[in-house]
């Protein structure tokens, strides 16, 4: 069974405790990998530091059910393609690009690892051209 890469909203509404967040779990297979990058760790430490309440081992142990991916080799040569594919792309200009930064070193692991993305942010990862999967 593919892996289900957890996307960073996904990760903030678990630790709120967001109702969709918990249903989506339960209706999950036994056995389902859960997985997530050191890219949305960031997005998390730095919402976390932002309110004042940074805490590298409380955050880790908010999610510790979940396998943190390093941005490895492989990840980079998909999220390249993923990011040449967007630069040579009509209409896709460079600020969109740039916004998309994060989400394209996700989406490299999604494509790396065989994943889903599980995510609030559906349409942003299918343009990325990376199975997705909404909680919502």
């Amino acid at each position: 069974m593919a892996p289900k890469l957890l996307d960073t909203t996904f990760l903030i509404h678990h630790w709120g405790g967001r109702e969709s967040v918990r249903s989506y779990l339960e209706s999950q297979s036994d056995g389902t990998e859960y997985v997530t990058t050191t890219i949305n760790l960031k997005e998390i430490a730095v919402g976390r530091k932002l309110v004042g309440e940074f805490d590298p081992v409380e955050i880790r142990s908010q999610f510790e059910w979940v396998r943190v991916v390093p941005i490895t080799p492989g990840i980079a040569w998909e999220a390249a393609e993923i990011e040449a594919r967007l630069h040579r792309a009509e209409g896709t200009n460079r600020d969109r690009i740039d916004s998309l930064a994060g989400d394209v070193i996700v989406a490299g692991a999604a494509a790396d690892l065989d994943a889903t993305v599980v995510t609030e942010n559906v349409e942003d990862f299918r343009a990325l051209g990376v199975p997705t999967e909404p909680y919502e």
